[in-house]
């Protein structure tokens, strides 16, 4: 087994919610309204990761989800690998942002 570091742990959850958000923005889009049916929660895990502090919280979030309304600018596959260069970025303001 190989151990992922926190860094790349984040990465990876990131990316896969942006991949996520590809799924439930399409179909919102399709107007089956699915957006808050199926929240993961992997915002939360990754605040937690990162100890974004309380007053800069809102604008953690709010920097996270700038990121989440980007991932329908890019193919939909099915490894999301597309989506990786966003998901790098995403982290490397959110360590920005939060004082890392």
């Amino acid at each position: 087994m190989v151990n992922m570091s926190r860094d790349e742990l984040i990465i990876e959850l990131i990316l896969q919610d942006l991949k996520h958000n590809q799924l439930i923005q399409g179909l919102d889009r399709l107007a089956l309204d699915a957006g808050y049916c199926h929240y993961l929660g992997i915002l939360d895990l990754v605040e937690k990761l990162m100890v974004v502090p309380d007053d800069l919280m809102d604008h953690f979030t709010a920097t996270y989800m700038a990121f989440m309304d980007r991932c329908l600018e890019f193919p939909i596959t099915r490894s999301g690998e597309e989506l990786r260069p966003l998901a790098n970025g995403c982290y490397a303001l959110l360590k920005k942002k939060s004082g890392q």
